[in-house]
């Protein structure tokens, strides 16, 4: 028999020994979509670079396993300390990925432009977001990747500490 229970607001039971917890009897699940079901962060501190169009990993991996392969995985970098910069005088432009094991998930370009001085002024993206379908319950593992296009692209500059975060999302 299915059916359908509305209420305004759900409460433990006065009487119990826990009258604030809802309980959700063993076995069970209580499906609310939207809601975050877990959240992992990885940080790293040592300065790394590259010249080369190549993509090189950064040193910066997180794992997660999601509980629900339905669910989404929100991924947050954050760059506070890294950028491209071009010291012979001319713009530069690098790029970051994020990628799942070993698929590319996100790529973002970053730019310096040089304003008639003795090199390009450096330019960080700050953060990087992106919402992931990895579509699995294995443990899954997020990478950050770094290619310099023209100029050297930096992360973990004087090596101070870049982020990242995986946040698991219902659906």
């Amino acid at each position: 028999m299915a059916g359908t229970l509305s209420v305004q607001k759900i409460q433990g039971l006065a009487t119990s020994a826990t009258p604030t917890t809802v309980e959700i009897a063993s076995g069970h699940t209580l499906h609310a979509p939207g809601h975050v079901v877990q959240v992992v962060q990885s940080t790293y501190a040592t300065e790394t670079s590259s010249t080369s169009s190549s993509f090189a990993d950064t040193g910066l991996t997180l794992n997660i396993t999601p509980s629900s392969s339905s669910n989404k995985v929100l991924c947050i970098v954050s760059l506070g300390s890294s950028g491209v910069i071009n010291s012979s005088g001319a713009d530069a432009r690098g790029r970051f990925k994020i990628v799942r094991g070993s698929t590319d998930v996100h790529l973002v370009d970053v730019r310096s432009y040089d304003y008639g001085n003795s090199g390009s002024i450096q330019f960080t993206p700050g953060c990087i977001t992106f919402l992931d379908s990895p579509a699995t319950t294995s443990a899954t593992t997020y990478k950050l990747q770094q290619a310099g296009i023209n100029g050297t692209v930096r992360v973990c500059e004087g090596n101070r500490v870049i982020a990242m975060q995986l946040l698991e999302i219902a659906q």
